[in-house]
């Protein structure tokens, strides 16, 4: 549960089915990219994340470039960095609140020892920082140290950080057919004990490695928060068995009564209402056939070998290998679309015409886990965000916030004693009917909903 992965794509646009099986694979919360290649006229999405980022200077040829995605699953806050380096960070609450930064420092770009230890200050603790340094350092498993390496090797010292790296190499040098150690990861001292630092075996079509920085005692998967179907619901079954018996309230601690009502409808929600899969949804390729899973698997054997035996036959091998799996790809992406074109007729109706439309165009409804701010806290957690709501309620429901007017006339209201056994037909004795509630409702703005783990709930604003 809970892992961070940092590659350099070389270009994201062109990647984005290399980055979706990586996300399928290790189900990120964080996905840092470096080299992404854009610019801020272009739009990148991905469903079931959101992105941060910033892109490479106006006039530089779209080069550079950051980018965070993260997982909808996480609350998260981004983080507004002032520093001209290329460097984007968030918060995001996995166990507790982390500070996640990815940053890309070009080889031939001259970076002041300054720049990198304010970027370093903004930074809340505890964080991961994540990123190509373009540095070259013995300390994690390069032959020789060069001046970027010492800056940051300074930069660890400096400010007490510890390096994640092991000797594993994160670069494919393609002229000389070389590996390098350039992507690093660094994170806070009270994390270190809590991390483990992978590296993947495959490149994905860029030149460098994706690292995997997870926690060492993830226990399990990521699984989506159980959410309750509502449109297939027993409703007469739940009626029967969210039957609110006056024993339940009937004791002196509040509480204690609450509770047992809360417990009462959950037991007949959880009976009566099916709650979708918490298995996490996997990007779909309607065109992978097996002529693409064939070339895949050809191209993964010729790396291996590579990899053992780094000669020019070898590196052939797998030049062609690749060229071919990216040929088959294409096919079959053309013939897919060409079939899924050809799928839609005069007989296709109106609702499954716009669903085609929508699938095909990759428009989606997005929800993200929301954060509370108060003040200087931030609210991430669902039983601190519902207190921090319930708190702000109980002041507004408070007397202080009322007006003298209204206070009068509910001092004047409560002084009048309560008879619900009168003869006389009062306004509190009759029955109360559905048409009031939608008048009352009528009134009001539409419910803004928030949903907490589990529970959704709804207010006006």
């Amino acid at each position: 549960m809970g892992s961070f992965l940092s590659w350099n794509c070389r270009g994201i646009r062109s990647k984005l089915q290399d980055l979706k099986v990586l996300i399928n694979y290790f189900h990120p919360v964080c996905v840092g990219l470096q080299e992404t290649f854009l610019s801020s006229n272009i739009a990148l999405k991905l469903r079931g994340y959101t992105s941060v980022r910033k892109d490479a200077a106006t006039g530089s040829n779209h080069s550079g470039g950051v980018c965070i995605f993260t997982s909808n699953l996480y609350p998260i806050t981004p983080l507004n960095l002032h520093t001209s380096l290329q460097a984007v960070a968030v918060q995001v609450h996995v166990r507790t609140i982390v500070t996640v930064c990815c940053v890309y420092l070009p080889p031939h770009d001259v970076v002041s020892q300054q720049d990198l230890d304010i970027l370093v200050d903004q930074l809340p603790t505890p964080f991961i920082l994540l990123g190509d340094f373009n540095g070259h350092s013995t300390l994690w498993g390069s032959d020789v140290t060069n001046s970027r390496g010492r800056q940051i090797e300074r930069l660890i010292s400096n400010n007490c950080l510890c390096l994640l790296n092991n000797d594993e190499k994160t670069y494919f040098h393609e002229p000389t057919r070389t590996f390098h150690s350039l992507d690093l990861a660094i994170c806070s001292p009270t994390l270190l004990p809590l991390l483990n630092f992978t590296v993947g075996s495959d490149l994905c079509n860029s030149d460098h490695f994706p690292i995997i920085v997870s926690y060492a005692d993830s226990g399990g998967a990521t699984q989506y928060p159980p959410r309750y179907l509502f449109q297939r619901a027993d409703w007469g079954n739940f009626m029967q068995l969210a039957n609110i018996a006056e024993s339940m309230v009937s004791t002196a601690d509040i509480t204690e009564a609450v509770q047992n009502v809360v417990n009462c409808l959950m037991n007949a929600a959880n009976n009566t209402i099916p709650r979708c899969s918490p298995r996490l949804r996997k990007f779909r390729r309607p065109w992978w056939n097996e002529a693409c899973r064939d070339s895949r698997r050809e191209e993964k054997k010729r790396w291996s070998i590579f990899r053992r035996y780094p000669t020019t036959e070898y590196h052939v091998a797998i030049k062609r290998a690749k060229a071919l799996a990216r040929r088959i790809r294409r096919r079959s992406q053309r013939e897919s679309w060409i079939n899924f074109v050809s799928s839609i007729t005069s007989s296709t109706s109106s609702k499954q015409l716009w669903k085609k439309v929508k699938a095909a165009n990759g428009i989606y409804c997005e929800s993200s886990f929301p954060v509370l701010k108060t003040g200087n806290m931030t609210r991430s957690a669902p039983l601190d965000m519902a207190n921090t709501l319930g708190h702000a309620f109980a002041q507004v429901s408070a007397t202080d916030s009322y007006s003298p007017d209204f206070v009068a006339i509910k001092n004047r209201a409560e002084r009048t004693p309560l008879r619900f056994t009168a003869r006389s037909a009062l306004p509190y004795n009759s029955e109360f009917r559905m048409f009031e509630l939608e008048t009352a409702l009528s009134g009001v703005k539409a419910p803004v909903p928030v949903q907490m783990g589990s529970h959704i709930i709804c207010f006006a604003i």
